[in-house]
């Protein structure tokens, strides 16, 4: 078997289609970044996965300490699964069959999640999406541009890589707990690449 090579997070356009594009349309900054995995996956999982990784087990910890909101893996496991409506900071806004897409309404963040099967040469692969939404300091108007803090200016190269470095994180769980599970799994370079 080849070994486990890393999956690359590339950033793509909001699609127009999905619950990220309205918020874009209201003049919201909005992000999107794209995998692909060389098998099914379910949106319960990606989500699952997502908020079980080392990388975001630290960012729970931080809400804990600086926000006293604390949340676990079965929270996140309930989230995926539809039955829990909330995760540390976030609510739910809305679910689809294949996307979710939560906000935290004090510092005006929304996180966007979506899967979507493919077909490649005959074999399913799955495009995993993730997204953010930041709020403007205010709703512009028509024409208007949108102005944004200048701490999250500042910090938007940060926040990007960031949310490339989680949705990679969520791809490698997932590709171990596969590897784990069908060990016959073989996974190269340009399956994970776009």
């Amino acid at each position: 078997m080849r070994r486990l090579i890393r999956p690359v997070a590339v950033p793509a356009e909001v699609p127009d289609y999905t619950l990220l594009a309205p918020l874009r349309h209201a003049g919201c900054y909005a992000d999107c970044f794209t995998l692909t995995l060389p098998f099914a996956v379910t949106k319960e999982e990606f989500i699952e996965s997502f908020y079980t990784t080392t990388l975001f087990k630290s960012e729970r910890l931080v809400l804990f300490l600086f926000a006293g909101k604390k949340s676990t893996d079965k929270d996140a496991q309930n989230l995926a699964q539809g039955t829990g409506n909330s995760f540390a900071v976030w609510r739910v806004d809305q679910r689809t069959a294949d996307e979710l897409l939560l906000s935290e309404p004090i510092g005006g963040t929304s996180s966007w999640f979506m899967t979507r099967l493919e077909n490649v040469a005959s074999d399913t692969v799955t495009r995993l999406f993730f997204g953010s939404a930041i709020r403007p300091k205010r709703a512009p108007t028509a024409g208007e541009t949108p102005q944004f803090s200048s701490v999250f200016t500042g910090l938007r190269p940060l926040h990007n890589l960031y949310s490339r470095k989680l949705l990679e994180a969520a791809a490698v769980s997932l590709l171990r707990d596969r590897q784990d599970t069908t060990p016959s799994v073989t996974v190269s370079r340009d399956d994970l690449l776009q």
